[in-house]
This record gives structure tokens, sequence and C-alpha cells, in this order.
């Protein structure tokens, strides 16, 4: 299964590899240090003027692509020239005369024209001087990014420091120049001020809060249904209550830290700890998969009559955490690498979790999430044909003991199929939205998709438990119902080797599932 694992990483390094050896052949320096010479003037030795500057034919290129928020996006092919490597750059949102209008998110005329003509420049030591912009800068209109953010009403906003490099320091980062764009803003009536607007990272509105409360509610059910299960001890002690009680521990702590990382503007966050809560819900949804994995497993075995010891189980969670710790370092090591930025998870960078306009998802977590998945179908779907052959005789001796485990394998079985329903269409919407390159941070329906497959764990894993129902029947409904009848509805006893079994209602013992 680890195997399974490597092979989409190797996938993805090696395309990535490839990419970057390609990028640098056909490009002789990076988008962000060029400019769009299409309109320039051409000389005669086929290098181009701009802004004052003569670009030589080695640094020009024909580009069929543009990058907005440091992520690349196909464009129709236009000729730019690596003029920032000659002199630094400073982006404008807007073209002359013309700023930004943060209410309609758009370029407008204002009712006077503001002239942009000299910036505060911080120097290596610290000293400040007001430089005239042509005379440091090459100034170039670019969008710099989609979704920008303005926030007037609080001075750290109106607080930055520009470098020789074009680089800007603001709320203790640096923006590369390319994440940030400057435009006239009103920072008090009739006074206006030229100001960075940076990138925002940070999606609010309709879609953030559906998803928030569909997946608050998703978790109180699941640690309802933790609570439910630990408190009976028939239950927390079967290996199918206990890995079913570990996959929704770890479900609950993963979309807990998601929620969070949702409501939280990653602005707001250091470094470390952005990357390092992304990483640990990774590793807990990682881990839940593998439970279930290893529940469908444990399903066959007992199907096929094969009895596992206790220490081969207890090795069997261990190597699934080992695995999927290094599986996480593993998506840590890509990220940290100089693969192409397409082919990088994204943790930790623009947001927490992965950035959703790179192919990086696909890979190093949708890919492990399906192979477990599949892994988990095929073992039960096994399972269920090993039913049909055991002999009867098997059947008659073991009784109520193999009526609870088919009882729990079904209910099980029906909830695999949700999950991997579920998880099928994340990653055809995903694959839809990327390839169309439209691109949004939270997808509502997501949330919705959660909050029903906490609802199916609620009625398959709770509602369809033996020991759960039995122990509900006897504490919650025995004063006002027989408890032979009780038994009798819970268990549906029908066979004679019911009455022998060890799993009897009528002795309290612990099952082996």
């Amino acid at each position: 299964m680890a195997l399974l694992w490597i092979i989409p990483l190797a996938l993805g390094l090696s395309l990535g590899v490839a990419a970057l050896e390609i990028a640098s052949i056909d490009h002789p320096c990076a988008y962000a240090n060029t400019v769009n010479i299409t309109d320039g003037l051409r000389l005669k030795d086929g290098s181009y003027s701009y802004a004052g500057l003569v670009i030589p034919p080695n640094m020009i290129a024909e580009y069929s692509f543009k990058v907005i928020d440091g992520v690349q996006y196909r464009a129709k092919k236009h000729l730019r020239g690596c003029a920032c490597l000659q002199k630094a750059c400073i982006s404008f949102c807007c073209p002359p005369d013309l700023v930004f209008d943060s209410k309609h998110w758009n370029c407008s005329q204002p009712h006077q024209i503001r002239e942009s003509t000299h910036i505060e420049l911080t120097y290596g030591n610290r000293s400040v001087e007001n430089v005239r912009i042509k005379d440091r800068f090459l100034v170039r209109t670019e969008l710099g990014c989609r979704n920008k953010f303005v926030d007037r009403k609080h001075e750290s906003f109106w607080k930055w420091d520009l470098f020789e490099n074009g680089s800007l320091f603001r709320e203790n980062r640096v923006w590369s120049t390319d994440e940030y764009c400057f435009s006239p803003l009103e920072h008090k009536p009739e006074q206006w001020e030229l100001a960075p607007i940076s990138c925002e990272r940070f999606q609010s509105g309709y879609r953030v809060w559906i998803y928030a409360i569909c997946c608050i509610i998703a978790i109180i059910i699941h640690i309802f249904i933790v609570s439910l299960l630990a408190s009976v001890r028939e239950a927390r002690k079967s290996h199918y209550g206990h890995l079913i009680i570990l996959y929704l521990l770890c479900t609950i702590v993963g979309y807990s830290l998601l929620v969070y990382l949702a409501l939280k503007n990653p602005v707001k966050l250091s470094k470390g700890s952005c990357r390092n809560i992304g990483y640990l819900a990774y590793t807990c949804l990682m881990l839940s998969f593998g439970f279930l994995a290893i529940c469908s497993f444990d399903f066959l075995l007992k199907f096929r009559q094969n009895t596992v010891r206790n220490w081969v189980r207890q090795l069997w969670y261990g190597l699934t955490v080992l695995v999927v710790i290094g599986l996480r370092f593993a998506v840590s090591f890509a990220q940290d690498s100089k693969l192409p930025k397409h082919y990088k998870p994204g943790i930790g960078e623009d947001y927490c979790w992965f950035d959703v306009r790179l192919w990086g998802i696909l890979i190093y977590f949708y890919t492990p999430v399906i192979v477990l998945l599949v892994f988990s179908s095929v073992c039960c779907l096994k399972a269920y044909f090993s039913i049909y052959k055991l002999p009867p005789d098997t059947q008659y001796i073991l009784g109520s003991q193999l009526r609870i485990v088919k009882t729990h394998f079904y209910a099980f079985s029906a909830y695999i199929v949700g999950v991997f329903a579920v998880w099928i269409r994340e990653i055809v919407v995903f694959t839809m939205a990327r390839l169309r390159e439209h691109f949004f941070i939270i997808d509502f329906w997501s949330g919705i998709c959660i909050l029903g497959l906490a609802i199916a764990g609620f009625i398959l894993l709770l509602g369809k438990n033996v020991h759960v129902k039995s122990w509900w029947a006897i504490n919650v409904e025995s004063s006002q119902t027989d408890l032979s009848v009780i038994n009798a509805r819970v268990y549906k006893f029908d066979e004679k080797g019911d009455l022998k079994s060890p799993d009897s209602p009528y002795k309290a013992t612990v099952t082996s599932l």
C-alpha cells in the first residue's frame, strides 16, 4: 500500500522536474522579472526599447501564459523582456490618471487627477528617502492579483517599507513584486496617499459560512458518536468499534483544523503556525482513511476465518501511522523543493491548506485518498463474497456472533460507498475547475457533503451498531419493555446456535470484533 502512494509522488516529481527544465530553456528569466514589450519599439538588431531601457534579444521570449497571484494561467502569445533584471520594477494597479476603486474592484477616473511621482524608499541601513519613482524603478501596469486587500480603517494598512529591489515589507511579511500593486487611495477625507494593495489570501462570505456551519455540525455529530461508542464497553472493546473510534477522532481533529483555517485570515498567522496547522490537518485526515482501510481488511480476514493476533493488529496501526507521517514529510519536502509551483502542495505559502489553484492537491492528497478508498472497497467486495462461501455448519455454530459481524459489515460497507462518492465528487469538481482556471478557495458543497457523511455515520456506524442498540434498549427502554422482548428485537434470534454462542446477550461477553 505504501508503494501505491509513492507512484503518484514520483510521477509528480518527474513531471515537475521536466517542466522546470523546459521552462529554463524557453524563458530566460522568471515571469515576475518581465514586462510586456508587445507594443515596444523593435530595433534593427532584434532588441527592444522600453521605458528608456534597451532589452537585448537574448533576454526576450514569447510567453503563452500569465502569472496572477503567483500562479500560472493560459494567455495569448505575447513578447516579454527581462527588463526587471536591468532595473528594479514596481507595479501599479491601474494605468496613469486612474485609481483603484475598492467598492467596485476596478480602475476608475477620480474626480481630481492624482499624480504619483515620488515614493518613500527604505535602504538596507533602514534609512528612508523620498525618491522620484521613474529614476529608481521601472513602472509597469499589471493586474498583480485578482483578490486585492484594502483595509483603510487600520493604520497597519498604511505602514509599509519599499526596498530597492522592489519588494515590500508589511505586517511582518515580505511581498514580492507580483504580490502587490500601488494605487493612490483616500486615507482621510480629501487626503490621498500612494499605498500598496496586496493580494487577499482569505475568502469571506456565504460560501465560507455555509462550509463552516456544516462542518461544525458534522464535528458535533462525530463527537456524539464517539462518546456513545466509547461509553458502551462491548462497542469500545470490539475491533470494529475501536477502529471506528480512531477514525472519527482523526476526522474530528482534521475537520476542526480546516474550519479554523477557513475562518482565520492566514495573514494573521505566523508562517510556522500556518504550515504546522495545515500539515497536522493533512496527517489527521490521511490517518482517518488509513483506519478505514484497516477496518475493511479486518472484515475480509474475519469472513475468511483467518485468525489475527492482537500484536499483529497493533503492528498494523503502527505501520499506518508511520506511513502517514512519512507521506506528510514527503509533502513538506515537495513544498520546500525547487519544483515548479504548479506541482507543489502550497501548504503554508499563500494558504495554510492545499492551494486549489495548483495540481499539488491532486498529487499529494486526492490520489492517496482514492488509493485507500479503492483498497477499502475491494476488501469489502471480497468480504461480501466470502460470506456466501462459509460452510453451513460454521454459520450454525457461530450463530449470533456471525450475525453481529454481518450487521456491522453491511452498515460499514454502505458508509464506505458514501465516503467514496463524496471524494470522487471532490476530485471531479477540482479537476473541472482547474482545467477551466476558475478557482474558489471554499466550495460550500464540500461542507454539505461532509455534513451528509456525518448523518450517514450516525445512522450506519452508530444506529446499526448491535452493541449500542443493546445497551440503549437495556438502559433506556428497559423500564418500559420486558428484557426478553428487547433482546429478541435487537439480536433477532432464530437459530439454535445463538443460545449456545459465547456472544449471547444473556451472558455479558466481549466479542472479537
